[in-house]
């Protein structure tokens, strides 16, 4: 599934999100997710979220930077 390209305002959203702190980041994550309506609901495995988002409280995740994830996620910007 081809995802649009984010808004200007998703855009500056993301950026200050980056900046967080890992653990921030992931309780972000968690509470963007239980905002979302039901249709969303069935596309995300939270047993799977709440796993990585543990693992990168507890050290063991490997991270990428954001600069590097962006790059992959968003190659011809």
């Amino acid at each position: 599934m081809i995802q649009p390209m984010p808004t200007e305002r998703v855009r500056k959203l993301l950026a200050e999100a980056a900046a967080l702190p890992e653990e921030e980041r992931a309780e972000l994550v968690t509470e963007l997710a239980l905002t979302l309506p039901e249709e969303y609901a069935h596309d995300v495995d939270y047993d799977e979220l709440d796993r990585r988002m543990q693992s990168v409280r507890d050290g063991t995740a490997t991270l990428v930077p954001w600069e590097e994830a962006r790059k992959q996620l968003l190659p011809d910007e």
